[in-house]
């Protein structure tokens, strides 16, 4: 009897770790991504939320993240173009995740930037958790 529940606590935990470490679809990733992107170069700021993380959301508010990509149109010019330049998977062994990074050279009218992404399951759907935007060189 003892070592039936020794089994069922080790594939618990199998499962548990397995569950949580699962891969995060790219093509998935890609889509939410680029659905942002072009949600920024429609000006549709309505729905910025849903593409961001619970704890990403708590830190900036819509009307805050909305003032952001203003300002950032204003400085780069409008969105003309981007795409998929590198993708790379990582494990966060801190949180015990797999997040995926996507970088995109995203053409602007007065610039290009490199736009990096990191993508995580959050509750069961992808989100981002992490953005950085940096002036390509």
């Amino acid at each position: 009897m003892k070592s039936i529940r020794i089994a069922f606590v080790i594939l618990a935990c199998v499962v548990l770790f397995f569950g949580c470490s699962a891969p995060i679809d790219k093509k998935k990733a890609q889509s939410l991504v680029e659905s942002l992107l072009m949600d920024l170069k429609n000006e549709n700021y309505a729905s910025l939320n849903s593409y961001y993380s619970a704890s990403f959301n708590e830190s900036e508010t819509l009307e805050q993240k909305t003032e952001k990509f203003k300002r950032l149109k204003e400085t780069m010019g409008g969105i003309r173009s981007f795409e998929l330049i590198s993708s790379k998977e990582n494990h966060d062994t801190d949180k015990g995740v797999n997040e995926l990074e996507l970088k995109y050279k995203v053409v602007c009218e007065r610039v290009t930037v490199v736009e990096t992404y990191l993508i995580i399951s959050d509750e069961g759907d992808l989100k981002i958790i992490f953005q950085n935007i940096e002036n390509k060189k």
